[in-house]
């Protein structure tokens, strides 16, 4: 019989809690939801003040209860409900539909799905396969997203099946500690202790494998470096032909023109700025350069600079070329 008081008060004061982060109000009407006396109203405010709750008496004829305001106050309780219309609220902003929100919301969304119970999980699954999205550029199963969001906040490692760019499958097991998200696609940042060192991981070409692996360490990683390393991964890695030329513009207005997943960017003087990018094919590479509205000089390869006199003579001809009627 003990038992089932402490469970029935239990209960009762995270009901009372849910009401008063809802605004509260009266004695008598609080009693009432509550299905209690005003006695035993007073005694679970008592409760929830000793648990460290903020609750704050109401002046007025009758008198009532509300949350006080302030960071002190202990986080949220959700109703399933509550907790189902979040999660689904927060899954529209990891797919871009806040721009901005997108690393924030799948880090908060990795907290509330696992401190859900099984049922809740199952409501927001059941209400996300309902909806139809619109694919990107690079479509990711925000089930992936969350879950090296879990990863990287929980510190354990992860299993993955990863695809890389040529098409070939391989298997690894990472320490992710950084996300990174582009207009267009997703990005983890790992260390791999089976190679001693950092890799970036394209979200649409894996796949976790749980459950999660070994606890691990926090590595230090400057933000520089976060972004070094994605640039690279962005921009480089994944072409066939590497480019570097020097654009005749100052950093900012270069970066204003090649975004960082166009090319890694380092000014070299006030007027220059040298860009490192990839390409599969160097006529596209020639004319993309051509119409920035930027003087470049390619530096190499020697066939990027071939590439850009063959598009600029193209070009030249076309111009002088009068119309046949």
């Amino acid at each position: 019989m003990r038992e089932t008081f402490v469970v029935d008060a239990t209960a009762r004061a995270l009901e009372l809690l849910v009401l008063l982060q809802r605004g509260g109000g009266t004695g008598p009407d609080l009693a009432a939801r509550l299905g209690v006396t005003e006695r035993t109203l007073r005694r679970d405010v008592g409760r929830l003040r000793e648990l460290g709750y903020g609750v704050e008496a109401t002046r007025g004829a009758i008198g009532g209860y509300r949350l006080g305001a302030g960071s002190s106050v202990p986080p949220l309780v959700l109703r399933p409900d509550e907790a189902v219309a979040i999660a689904v609220g927060l899954r529209g902003a990891v797919n871009g539909a806040i721009g901005g929100l997108e690393e924030a919301a799948a880090g908060a969304l990795a907290k509330l799905e696992g401190s859900l119970s099984h049922e809740a999980r199952e409501r927001i699954a059941a209400v996300a396969g309902s909806v139809v999205e619109l694919a990107g550029a690079a479509t990711v199963p925000v089930e992936t997203v969350v879950t090296v969001a879990r990863s990287i906040r929980e510190r354990r490692g992860l299993r993955i099946r990863y695809v890389r760019h040529d098409g070939t499958a391989v298997t690894r097991t990472i320490e992710p500690h950084r996300m990174v998200h582009t207009a267009e696609r997703w990005y983890v940042l790992a260390y791999v202790a089976e190679q001693q060192a950092w890799r970036t991981y394209r979200l649409d070409r894996l796949e976790p494998v749980l459950p999660f692996a070994a606890g691990f360490a926090v590595r230090d990683i400057p933000d520089d470096a976060v972004q070094r390393f994605t640039n690279r991964a962005i921009a480089t890695a994944p072409y066939r032909v590497r480019c570097r030329v020097v654009v005749h513009a100052s950093l900012v207005d270069a970066r204003a023109r090649y975004g960082p997943d166009v090319a890694e960017a380092q000014a070299i003087a006030d007027d220059r700025t040298e860009l490192v990018f990839g390409t599969d094919d160097l006529e596209t590479a020639a004319v993309y350069l051509g119409v920035s509205g930027l003087d470049f000089s390619v530096v190499d390869p020697p066939a990027l600079r071939d590439a850009v006199a063959a598009v600029g003579a193209r070009l030249s001809a076309a111009a002088a070329r009068s119309p046949q009627r």
